[in-house]
């Protein structure tokens, strides 16, 4: 059984990658992946050449999780990052 507090703590994973993403800018192409392996959730990031796409896994591009901010820098994208999260983990 899943909570809102499972929700946001998956989100939360999902914002340090990209927030590591923005800090250390990885390269242009590097994906975020998220599949289910023996029922759990998984995330991994590398670049889509190297990433073995299944039935139960997406790739999210890091460089579509970022925006600029009030400040014009770049952040990360809460209201994707959301939805990515809503997808994966579900409230019973």
């Amino acid at each position: 059984m899943n909570t809102i507090q499972d929700i946001h703590r998956f989100e939360q994973r999902i914002y340090d990658i990209v927030q590591d993403y923005i800090d250390d800018f990885y390269h242009q192409e590097d994906m975020i992946v998220i599949g289910k392996r023996y029922g759990k959730i998984t995330i991994q990031t590398d670049s889509k050449d190297a990433v073995k796409v299944g039935k139960s896994t997406e790739l999210y591009p890091l460089k579509e999780l970022v925006r600029d901010g009030e400040n014009g820098q770049l952040e990360p994208d809460n209201d994707k990052i959301s939805d990515i999260a809503n997808r994966w983990v579900f409230l019973n």
